[in-house]
């Protein structure tokens, strides 16, 4: 690019075979389109959706339950001994099936959503561009232009291509989508010396750059990806997509899940072959596969894409857009949030705050009431009348400076339009950078009248007279002083200081006379206020454990001032610019960068460097940023946030998260919805794997002492169905628990094992104990005559007389009780099945009717955040519960499916012992009372019996508590003491 720099127009022309005057012709244009292609950004590769579907659908966990699915149809067939299939050994197997496909197709209907409303932020605002072509003026979308097209720049347009200015009148283009810069800076159409330095480059206007005020011609010298927004967008479409740490947890999880469900299987199969009936090996190989298949959590993949799912869809409705499911997880992981301030942290709008008027300072918004003047009246002229910005209906151009004191007229009383036309402009003498002013002439009821802004340094060197109360007197040394005094402490603040000046009569004819023997009227100061919910925001922020740093191309004076503000940062050791960060080695950085607040006046390859080092401290870092030079950093961060109204498509492409609001508090509920999307998946794992485990270790237990399984496959197919796919699968639908913000962040690794033992070793110890006494207690309604009537009917009759017995030894045999008939290797397994109706019944009804009481219960970490019970209903929940208890009911007493298809007891027999039910009904909801018993002694005692440690520790926070309490009064009252000081 620096070839075009030094360059005058006909060489230009020579160059890029065009005419300045008349541009290309048609057959120019289409010539160069083909060579040059379309003025596009060039875009990363979208995946087809079904390519989305397939990689959801072989991610590590789905490809296990897959071979879980395949075996569930071997087991039973290696068990029976025989290859005779029926429809009945697919159930498992399309259960597993149909989950595994239901959520990757729910994973591939959330990345196509996430995707169409990227397209619908990219469509809102498709640029337009006013080029010269066959010796006319016509407008055409960007994307046609070419190198050598001539383009026509006025204020409030966007630069559609590269272009080297050839034309200009007091052009000035706001670069802080790329160099980070928040002033416009002033173009020129000068030939210049080769420079590699894109901010010394003044006479070239970059691409997606926005003109502020004055106009030009340019001429096109490069488009789409050989500008530098395009440069940038081709490193970052070459970047390999890293894993979210969700998915890595999940791919740790799956690892160590199959490794243990392997080792159950082998550890089962050894203990039953040779506690058992050698011989019956297939047997026991089918039971083994059938408890390890059993550990394996099917529905896991399901509820992580439901929870999800439902959790993208409240972040939508909260102007978040999340392009990758898994995404919203990292935002809850999150423990520092690197942010620009312009927009994100501020309101993006320079605002009056303070006037300089009758050498006082006076707040804007007291000044608003006061009691309209002639001084007033000039003030306000002053302001709108030496003025360029156009505001309109809601179309703003202008300098943002300008912006604001148009602003502040209109709210003090000052229509812009009405003055304007009635007071027309008749004389002008423009801004430069070497007077530092900008000078009007305007005609006032016939009076022809000078109005001069700029630095009140220069501006007050032309004044000769002062207004002060009304009344005009000469002004003084001491009143220049006092103004410069004044000036200097609201710079100190990070306040723009502008000043105005005007006299009754000017000579139109000589220009040199406009800006001499003025009458000081007042200075503004003006700021990028911060927004009122950032502040809120920081605070959350800050209860959550979340380190949020402000990164801006500001000066540090500037930053600091902001970051006061924010209750970010307070003093000058916690602000660092980039001359001095440009000195550290890496090694020093890192020992300091836990301490640094605030990052002032960094370029790109700060960002970049910056969020390396946090991750290098093991933190989870997100960046925010909307301009094409945020993207490097937004790509390297463990969550990129962009910017979904200035951010550019640049920007957005390399963010995992986009804000359709810009505003920082939005960020912080994104952080609050990734938390609870996190708890809850941590919960189904801690209720799925908890019940899982108690259910194969309860079987496990029973099948050696009693050598045969409590449970048929039936039975477990039935428990899997309620317990994961209707209880379980809620877990995620719930609302969301607010008190998870004041738990901190874990730093480093968290697995997702980390913090669910407890919770998990109390559902496997109390359910498990309760399995093992609901069998036993159903066995006890079987005595010796429940054993004749099986042994007496005929089926069963034949069997045992087909294995060896007579009369007499069946009436041995049911004389020795149901025990020894279930120790005994030589009686068939048929007979075994039917005498155990009654535990079998007793334990099913447990394991599938007790989870639907404590899944409501379960908690983690958040009950250590206060000592108040914080409960949180989750409805669906306690609808699928209601559901799931309903179901088992059928299953328990509908004939035909209790017997025939669970192989359980028959509805007469519940009659016949009318007090199983409600006994068992008791045990059902005795882990849910033990769980919360335990709850409670362990609740009690954290709150109000700490350990000396714990306890020492709460006393230190006490004092840090009451000390940052005391600082923070004292720093509102200096900062009180500092506005009043300022007034007077």
């Amino acid at each position: 690019m620096d070839e075009y720099l030094s360059k005058d127009n006909k060489q230009l022309q020579a160059a890029l075979e065009t005419d300045i005057k008349k541009g290309l012709t048609d057959a120019q244009v289409k010539e160069k389109t083909e060579k040059y292609g379309k003025n596009a950004l060039p875009q990363g590769k979208v995946t087809p959706w079904y390519m989305v579907f397939l990689h959801s659908l072989f991610e590590p966990i789905q490809i296990i339950l897959m071979i879980a699915a395949i075996i569930s149809v071997l087991a039973p067939l290696l068990g029976k001994g025989e290859w005779t299939v029926t429809i009945d050994d697919f159930i498992d197997f399309i259960v597993i099936f149909l989950i595994v496909i239901i959520d990757a197709i729910l994973e591939t209907v959330q990345t196509i959503k996430a995707r169409k409303s990227m397209d619908a932020l990219k469509d809102l605002s498709k640029p337009k561009a006013v080029v010269i072509r066959n010796n006319m003026q016509q407008e055409i979308d960007a994307t046609e232009l070419v190198p050598g097209d001539i383009v026509v720049l006025e204020a409030g347009k966007y630069v559609p291509a590269e272009l080297r200015i050839v034309e200009s009148s007091e052009l000035m283009i706001d670069e802080s989508i790329l160099t980070g810069e928040s002033v416009p800076v002033e173009k020129t159409h000068k030939p210049i010396k080769s420079t590699t330095i894109l901010a010394d480059m003044q006479n070239i206007a970059f691409m997606s750059t926005f003109t502020t005020a004055g106009r030009a011609i340019g001429v096109v010298i490069k488009t789409g990806e050989n500008t530098e927004i395009g440069k940038i967008a081709t490193s970052i479409n070459k970047n390999d997509e890293e894993a979210t740490p969700l998915e890595k947890k999940l791919s740790q999880f799956t690892l160590i899940v199959a490794l243990v469900s392997l080792a159950l299987g082998i550890i089962i199969f050894i203990s039953l072959y040779f506690s058992g009936n050698s011989t019956a090996w297939a047997s026991y190989l089918m039971v083994a596969i059938t408890l390890a298949i059993g550990v394996i959590p099917e529905c896991l993949a399901a509820i992580i894409s439901i929870t999800l799912s439902f959790s993208a869809r409240r972040l939508a409705h909260q102007n978040v857009i999340v392009k990758k499911l898994k995404a919203v997880e990292t935002l809850g992981s999150v423990n520092v949030i690197c942010t620009d301030k312009t927009g994100t942290l501020t309101q993006n709008k320079m605002t009056v705050t303070k006037l300089v008027m009758d050498n006082r300072v006076i707040n804007a918004k007291d000044y608003t009431n006061e009691k309209h003047d002639e001084h007033l009246d000039y003030f306000l002229k002053a302001l709108v009348l030496c003025n360029d910005s156009v505001t309109e209906n809601d179309e703003r151009i202008g300098d943002p400076t300008e912006l604001a004191l148009v602003d502040f007229a209109e709210v003090t009383g000052l229509d812009e339009q009405k003055a304007r036309d009635e007071f027309i402009r008749i004389d002008e003498k423009p801004f430069d950078s070497e007077r530092k002013m900008m000078t009007t002439v305007n005609d006032i009821k016939g009076v022809k009248t000078v109005f001069t802004k700029g630095a009140i340094d220069q501006l007050l060197q032309c004044c000769s007279k002062i207004m002060i109360d009304n009344v005009t007197r000469p002004i003084t040394q001491e009143d220049k002083d006092e103004l410069l005094k004044i000036a200097g402490e609201l710079s100190e603040n990070a306040l723009r200081v502008l000043a105005f000046a005007y006299k009754e009569t000017g000579n139109e004819g000589n220009k040199s006379n406009f800006e001499s023997d003025l009458v000081f009227l007042g200075a503004v100061a003006m700021i990028d206020p911060v927004r009122d919910s950032a502040v809120q925001a920081i605070k959350q922020a800050k209860a959550a454990g979340v380190k949020v740093v402000m990164i801006t191309g500001d000066h540090a004076v500037t930053a600091l001032a902001i970051a006061r503000d924010l209750d970010l940062a307070h003093d000058e050791k916690e602000v660092m610019n980039s001359k001095m960060l440009d000195t550290m080695s890496d090694e020093d950085f890192l020992e300091i960068i836990e301490q640094i607040r605030v990052f002032a006046r960094v370029n790109p390859e700060h960002k970049v460097r910056i969020v390396d080092a946090l991750q290098k401290r093991h933190n989870i870092t997100s960046m925010t940023g909307d301009g094409v030079n945020d993207a490097p950093s937004l790509a390297k961060a463990d969550i990129g946030v962009a910017m979904g109204i200035t951010g550019t498509d640049v920007a957005k492409q390399a963010s995992d998260v986009i804000l359709t609001d810009d505003n920082f508090e939005t960020i912080i509920k994104g952080v609050n919805e990734g938390r609870n999307v996190y708890a809850k998946i941590k919960r189904a794992i801690t209720f799925i794997l908890g019940v899982n485990f108690s259910n194969v270790l309860a079987i496990f237990i029973l099948s050696l002492i009693n050598s045969v399984s409590p449970l048929e496959a039936t039975n477990i197919l039935w428990m899997n169905l309620i317990v994961e796919s209707c209880i379980a699968l809620a877990i995620g639908m719930g609302k969301n628990d607010d008190s998870l913000m004041k738990v901190k962040p874990i730093k480093g690794k968290n697995s997702l094992f980390r913090g669910i033992w407890f919770s998990m070793g109390k559902i496997i110890v109390f359910l498990t104990i309760c399995s093992i006494g609901a069998f036993y207690f159903g066995m006890s309604f079987v005595d010796k005559d429940h054993i004749m009537n099986i042994f007496n009917d005929e089926t069963y009759r034949k069997i045992l007389e087909s294995h060896g017995y007579n009369d007499e030894s069946i009436n041995a045999l049911a004389e020795s009780g149901w025990y020894q008939i279930f120790k005994n290797h030589d009686v068939p397994m048929e007979i075994k099945l039917e005498i155990g109706d009654y535990g079998r019944t007793a334990i099913f009804m447990l394991i599938t009717c007790a989870p639907s009481f404590f899944v409501n219960f379960i908690k983690l970490s958040q009950w250590k955040t206060s000592k108040k019970i914080n409960m949180v209903t989750n409805k669906p929940l306690i609808v699928s519960s209601l559901i799931a208890a309903g179901l088992n009911m059928i299953a328990l007493f509908v004939p035909g499916i209790n017997n025939n298809i669970l192989n359980l007891l028959n509805t007469k027999e519940y009659f016949d012992h009318w007090y199983m039910i409600p006994v068992i009904l008791c045990l059902t909801i005795t882990p849910t009372i033990a769980m919360l018993l335990t709850d409670g002694i362990v609740f009690v005692s954290y709150h109000y019996f700490p350990d000396p440690r714990r306890r020492n520790k709460q006393l230190l926070d006490s004092m840090i508590f009451e000390d940052k309490k005391l600082l923070a009064q004292k720093r509102a009252i200096e900062k009180q003491k500092r506005d009043k000081e300022n007034q007077q």
